[in-house]
């Protein structure tokens, strides 16, 4: 895979359904309904028409956003939001027997759901115990709170045949700490979003303007589905550097083929130093600490590893040690986590090393080396010897910080399983040490 995915473009808002071996991807791509793309594998993708049109007798008439496609009982439903003729946002559902569509109303072409006020960016869960909740924003056009211009997430519970309601709606976020309030009198929490991990709720969400470098993807967390929800001192977890990526937001999420990896998806815009309205799609990895903090593993430009079980492809984490020559406390390297400083790097000096050691020897098809987070700390050239007899030498780096450097293993030897891994770093001219932050193995298996 490779961020962003550039030759989609003109979309925001977009979503993925793994289903049936494919990938379908949905987007706010049309004004009057929403394209549909298919991939086998994430690294390409092709337009499958629309997926949904806006119909004579629907409640909307022009700004067709956000849809999100589900497999429920057999049949695939999409929620979304558009606007009516008195310009309020309401939020619909239309159901299909093909991921690709067409999609047609469930009801006659009334809203799912309406309030009054201007709704948009709905999302469902499925709990485990059998109740689905929807989450979704109260748009800002006419919310106004002490002068400002707010938008909020709200979540609210749904029948079990998805056709209504139940109960009242519960404030979940609003904008109210620094990062969130970058764009002046016109503020966000909106593209709402529920993972469930180890019996917690993370629900994430986009704050800022989306035509702004500052749009960015936070979270918080709540032992119940409707809150109450405690962001995250970490926030943000996906920003752009406004250099490669900018205005990375409106993100949802998916599960790897073997189901033990989560990947999300998000845009970013399409001319990151021009932030506007004109976006692309961006994939990286989520990852959960063992604190329970929730981390992205990006946002990334460049590859990006296949998630696990994709094509065969795997990552291997297990049995595998990682030592500095230096004697540093090298784990970082292995945490699944890109460094935000230098404190989350590895530095070399020339003569030293960096030894990955698999307790189990195996067949490796690539090896990922990521920069480190710093401009001046990006070695000039990695050196890789395996199991002291094999030598990759003279590697050339990606220009970036936590930049990926794939270095392909399918050279040696046939069958030669791997037993240890040395890295060297050549640090730029001028300079005495470089970094790395993160290592990554990936095999393949016909299992």
């Amino acid at each position: 895979m490779t961020n962003p995915y550039s030759s989609i473009t003109k979309i925001g808002d977009p979503f993925i359904l793994a289903d049936g071996g494919k990938y379908y991807m949905y987007a706010t791509s049309a004004g009057i309904g929403f394209k549909c793309w298919v991939s086998d594998s994430l690294t390409s993708w092709s337009e499958a028409g629309m997926a949904y049109e806006r119909s004579a007798d629907t409640f909307g008439v022009r700004n067709y956003w956000a849809p999100e496609v589900y497999k429920y009982n057999g049949t695939y439903y999409m929620v979304f939001s558009a606007i009516d003729g008195n310009n309020v946002y309401h939020i619909g559902i239309a159901s299909s027997d093909s991921p690709t569509g067409p999609f047609k109303d469930c009801l006659g072409g009334k809203p799912l759901y309406s309030t009054g006020y201007s709704i948009i960016d709905a999302s469902l869960f499925f709990d485990d115990d059998g109740r689905i909740y929807m989450y979704y924003s109260r748009d800002c056009s006419e919310n106004v709170i002490n002068g400002k211009h707010v938008s909020q997430s709200y979540g609210i519970e749904v029948a079990s045949d998805l056709m209504s309601v139940i109960g009242e709606p519960v404030l979940l976020t609003t904008p109210d700490v620094a990062w969130e309030l970058k764009t002046g009198n016109y503020i966000w929490n909106e593209g709402p979003c529920v993972l469930k991990h180890n019996g917690t709720y993370y629900l994430m969400y986009s704050a800022n303007g989306y035509a702004t470098n500052s749009y960015s993807v936070g979270y918080a967390t709540s032992d119940s589905p409707l809150g109450k929800y405690t962001k995250s001192a970490t926030n943000p977890i996906i920003q752009g550097d406004g250099v490669k990526l900018s205005g990375t937001g409106h993100n949802n999420y998916f599960y790897s083929p073997d189901g033990t990896e989560v990947y999300t998806v998000y845009h970013a815009h399409t001319d990151p130093k021009n932030p506007s309205g004109n976006r692309t799609p961006c994939i990286d990895k989520l990852v959960f600490g063992d604190d329970g903090e929730l981390y992205c593993f990006g946002p990334t430009a460049g590859r990006v590893p296949l998630p696990s079980g994709e094509k065969g492809y795997y990552k291997l984490y297990e049995g595998v040690t990682v030592s500095a020559s230096s004697g540093a406390d090298a784990s970082c390297l292995m945490d699944e986590r890109l460094a935000r400083d230098e404190r989350g790097c590895i530095s070399l000096k020339s003569d030293e090393c960096v030894t990955v050691t698999l307790n189990d020897p195996r067949e490796l098809y690539l090896l990922w080396i990521y920069n480190g987070s710093e401009t001046a700390t990006i070695p000039h050239r990695i050196r890789i010897e395996i199991n002291g007899e094999y030598v990759i030498d003279d590697l050339r780096t990606q220009s970036s910080p936590n930049a990926a450097n794939v270095i392909s293993l399918s050279n040696l030897p046939e069958g030669t399983k791997v037993h240890t891994i040395k890295i060297f770093l050549t640090p730029q001219d001028g300079k005495d040490a470089s970094s790395i932050c993160e290592v990554l193995l990936q095999y393949v298996s016909e299992e």
